[in-house]
């Protein structure tokens, strides 16, 4: 299984009160006895080019190296998030289901009938605690249980009130491993909200990518950003649409050779209200 999950976003909603004059206040919160349909589409590619003494490109030709090494992926989830009665403390169960997925290689990204379970307390975001599947080992189920709670949790907006124009941001902490070291990585992500027309909000994203070395390493050097948009329909409470792409650049120096990373991530969802 790929790495990938950490990239997977996942379905968000916001309140669900009419906008006031002054503005709009943005907070995740999902209702009970509801189905969603959530297509998502993924596409990344690497690559990495080697440089370096003579003897070092030797070595990495004779492991069967490529220079560039080049990788490109594409995948395609239908999933299905479904929320259960809300009960006497106002918390209710909800389930994600993945319904359909592909990749470029025509291989199951994530199985087929998979099933993430949890629980919603009031206005709280969703608490995943089990995955379902006869397909993934324990410690696939783990890695997935854990990218879809940090996907979930970055949708923690600041309670506060937005007019046009309005923007706030949020950080995210990331850590990668590289060549025995530690990068850490803070991701900050701009909300702007461009425009509300007929209940529906659109906002401008923007990424920025802080990268530093856990120790001192004067060798590494790694730039990040991206630019997005997404729909909000306020009515019906959730992000209709919502686009990003993303450029990494990472170069990392050693004793006989170098290499220069560069990947380019596109994101895309697209969500539908299966029930009122």
């Amino acid at each position: 299984m790929r790495k990938a999950f950490g990239i997977l976003l996942l379905l968000t909603q916001f309140s669900c009160s009419v906008p006031k004059p002054e503005g709009l206040i943005l907070k995740v919160q999902f209702q009970p006895e509801k189905t969603y349909s959530i297509s998502t589409i993924r596409g990344t590619e690497t690559v990495i080019t080697y440089s370096g003494q003579e003897i070092a490109m030797r070595k990495l030709k004779s492991m069967n190296v490529k220079n560039p090494m080049i990788s490109k992926v594409r995948t395609k989830n239908d999933t299905e998030l479904v929320t259960g009665k809300s009960s006497a403390d106002s918390s209710f169960q909800v389930s994600l289901t993945y319904k359909k997925t592909m990749s470029l290689d025509g291989k199951n990204e994530i199985p087929e009938g998979t099933v993430m379970h949890g629980k919603i307390k009031g206005k709280e975001l969703p608490t995943f605690s089990k995955v379902v599947s006869g397909m993934l080992d324990f410690d696939q189920k783990v890695q997935l249980l854990q990218a879809v709670r940090n996907n979930f949790e970055q949708f923690d907006f600041p309670e506060k009130r937005l007019k046009i124009g309005d923007q706030f941001s949020i950080d995210r902490p990331m850590t990668m491993p590289m060549e025995g070291s530690t990068i850490e990585i803070i991701v900050t992500t701009t909300y702007k909200l461009l425009s509300i027309n007929n209940n529906l909000a659109q906002f401008e994203l923007s990424q920025s990518y802080l990268m530093t070395p856990k120790t001192m390493d004067n060798s590494f050097t790694g730039t990040g950003s991206g630019k997005g948009q997404l729909s909000y329909d306020i009515e019906s409470c959730l992000i209709t649409d919502y686009s990003i792409k993303t450029d990494l650049k990472m170069n990392k120096k050693l004793d006989y050779y170098e290499f220069d990373l560069k990947t380019i991530n596109e994101f895309s969802q697209q969500t539908k209200l299966v029930n009122n």
